[in-house]
């Protein structure tokens, strides 16, 4: 078992953690010293302010955790689609088209359109999960 020392609002506070935890369990500490730091200088007792720092942090984890959720259930959307086309491809690479003007057979104009419908939802996908990423 070893011991390290945080200082969290000014104060020294030495707790205990597994041997090898030391760096792990620190950067924990300057974490809970920044977002003590964050409220200023508020009144109140340092338990108290120590449980507003401790509120923000689990605000931080609950919006990460939900953010992580959201990106799991668009990715699951995203792999059906992915799915889907793949199965739409194969029938169209399997059934023979009959040729258009246009030198494009109407199967390919189907397919490009499912195909742009796929990358406009990739590009969707990748726009929400960088405005949720948290900020270092």
């Amino acid at each position: 078992m070893s011991q390290v020392t945080l200082t969290i609002g000014g104060r020294r506070h030495t707790v205990a953690c597994a041997d090898g935890e030391e760096a792990h369990i620190a950067e924990l500490g300057r974490m809970i010293d920044e977002k003590f730091a964050e409220l200023g200088n508020p009144p109140g007792p340092d338990s108290q302010n120590l449980l507003f720092a401790a509120l923000l942090l689990a605000d931080e984890l609950h919006e990460a955790r939900r953010a992580v959720l959201e990106a799991e259930r668009t990715r699951q959307i995203l792999a059906a689609e992915r799915d889907s086309l793949a199965e739409r491809n194969e029938e169209l690479l399997a059934s023979p088209a009959p040729e258009t003007g246009s030198g494009r057979s109407e199967n390919e104009g189907e397919l490009a359109e499912e195909l742009e419908r796929f990358a406009d939802l990739l590009e969707n996908c990748a726009d929400k999960l960088e405005t949720k990423a948290p900020k270092d």
